[in-house]
């Protein structure tokens, strides 16, 4: 936590899924003068870090962590306005649900979490065409491509993304993820990391990106 008492009080609130409280004092941080990234950085993210890490816990579940994120977002969407130059981001994922799927609330949620981690995301949506994936990596220049597969039938069509990505752009990492995924598939279709759940997703995109 930041030892600045509006940034401390900025993180403690969006950690109790305050939103009012949240969206008050960042406007309260930019009236005073703070610095509109340093309101994102020391006083939302670090907020959001510990909701993470309540959920990865079992002490706060899915509709808390769903919370934080708006709340989050609702924030962002404050400071940004008051930011001068545009705001780096620590990278850009692609991610979609493979074709014959149309299951995204895990995905989604996939989103969501890297978006308020600072990831850029091009979420391709559901049934997403297997080349479409190595497509947008290449006209995006992402770092990540993000494969989700929920029913088992359509685990093939997860693997010839990996496929066809590694061959298309051999230096774009992999990720992938769903019901059916285990980690023992990343060897076996030669993607480069698994996920089994958002917050695992930002940590392993994170050191992916290392």
């Amino acid at each position: 936590m930041s030892d600045d008492p509006v940034f401390s009080a900025l993180s403690e609130s969006l950690i109790a899924l305050d939103e009012q409280r949240v969206l008050d004092l960042t406007q309260q941080a930019l009236d005073a003068g703070a610095e509109p990234i340093a309101v994102i950085n020391d006083g939302l993210t670090p907020g959001m870090d510990e909701v993470g890490k309540r959920f990865e816990s079992g002490d706060y579940f899915l509709p808390e962590l769903l919370i934080a994120a708006d709340v989050f977002k609702s924030a962002v969407a404050i400071v940004k306005p008051h930011l001068t130059e545009a705001v780096a981001t620590k990278g850009t994922v692609v991610l979609g649900t493979v074709e014959g799927d149309i299951h995204d609330i895990g995905k989604n949620i996939v989103a969501l979490a890297l978006e308020t981690s600072g990831y850029e995301v091009i979420d391709l949506g559901i049934d997403v065409p297997v080349a479409r994936f190595a497509e947008e990596q290449l006209a995006r220049g992402a770092h990540i491509v993000g494969a989700s597969a929920m029913i088992t039938s359509t685990l093939p069509a997860l693997r010839r993304v990996v496929e066809d990505v590694k061959t298309r752009s051999p230096g774009a990492k992999v990720l992938i993820g769903g019901a059916p995924v285990t980690p023992a598939l990343v060897a076996e279709y030669g993607s480069d990391a698994y996920a089994g759940d958002a917050i695992e997703a930002v940590r392993v995109v994170d050191k992916l990106l290392q």
